[in-house]
């Protein structure tokens, strides 16, 4: 299991940097991928950012499926034994996102629809590895506690969570994860394989 310190700034350029270097299932294609995450008193920072020139982003339908376009992906649970559920936030390039929240990874999910939604922010750029697209979001703990009210989310509290990058129309099929997933194929709704995020 991963572990990351989710430091506490509102400058995510401040947080550790992690990868998305697990790519279990045997596909060939695999972007370097990386994430910060953050977080203050009211709200997560995430950033994600992915190393393709090109990326593919058909779907403009909120909540439509994005994670069949080049797509990065931040999954979550507001509890150390996810017991309360888990968040999966999915986006591509658009920005066009899918926000889910359930119990389980059944047909109980949601869809989250509400003032307090996040704004996705994708940018692009180029460093010394190549063209880039990024994501900046941030998740306001209000939203968190409408569907997980008992959440706490202060400092010293440990979550459980796992960042991937997949995408499989119109590219080569490539399915990565932060936390490693052991199942047989690709399968990311499996918050037995999330890591630790501990909240700084």
């Amino acid at each position: 299991m991963e572990k990351y310190i989710v430091k506490h700034t509102d400058n995510v350029e401040l947080a550790d940097e992690a990868f998305v270097g697990d790519w279990p299932w045997g596909y060939s294609y695999e972007p370097r991928v990386s994430f910060r995450i953050c977080h203050t008193d009211d709200r997560l920072i995430v950033r994600l950012r992915a190393y393709e020139s090109d990326p593919v982003a058909r779907i403009d339908k909120k909540h439509g499926p994005v994670c069949n376009d080049s797509c990065m992906e931040f999954f979550f649970s507001p509890s150390r034994d996810n017991s309360a559920g888990y968040f999966n936030f999915e986006v591509n390039s658009g920005p066009t996102y899918l926000f889910e929240y359930g119990l389980t990874t059944g047909p109980d999910r949601v869809y989250i629809d509400g003032e307090d939604d996040p704004v996705p922010v994708c940018t692009r750029g180029e460093d010394g590895f190549g063209p880039f697209w990024q994501i900046d979001v941030e998740i306001a703990y209000s939203l968190i506690r409408r569907y997980v009210p008992g959440a706490t989310l202060s400092s010293g509290d440990v979550i459980r969570g796992n960042v991937y990058k997949c995408g499989c129309t119109d590219q080569p099929d490539h399915y990565g994860a932060w936390s490693h997933v052991d199942t047989p194929g690709p399968n990311f709704h499996k918050p037995e394989f999330f890591g630790e995020l501990t909240l700084e």
